[in-house]
């Protein structure tokens, strides 16, 4: 049997506003690729706040103006 090493590339997928990010994506914030964890609006919808973990399990939260545009993320796999 063959042993296969998969490799994962992280590539820049598409800009995204706050109404549009899930739970779980993966999104850049200044220089850092951090996960979504939660994502509350006001009653207004149009200020979001985004709370993320980096790699290292710190949590931040950002605010966003409902028309920004926040970069996302996903893993590709990385053909032989």
């Amino acid at each position: 049997m063959s042993d296969t090493m998969i490799a994962m590339e992280l590539t820049h997928a598409d800009n995204l506003t706050p109404d549009q990010l899930m739970v779980g994506d993966l999104i850049r914030i200044e220089n850092d690729i951090v996960e979504v964890i939660s994502i509350s609006t006001d009653g207004t919808g149009d200020n979001y706040e985004v709370e993320t973990q980096n790699e290292f399990g710190e949590k931040e939260f950002t605010k966003f103006i409902y028309n920004a545009t926040i970069p996302f993320y996903v893993f590709i796999e990385e053909g032989e």
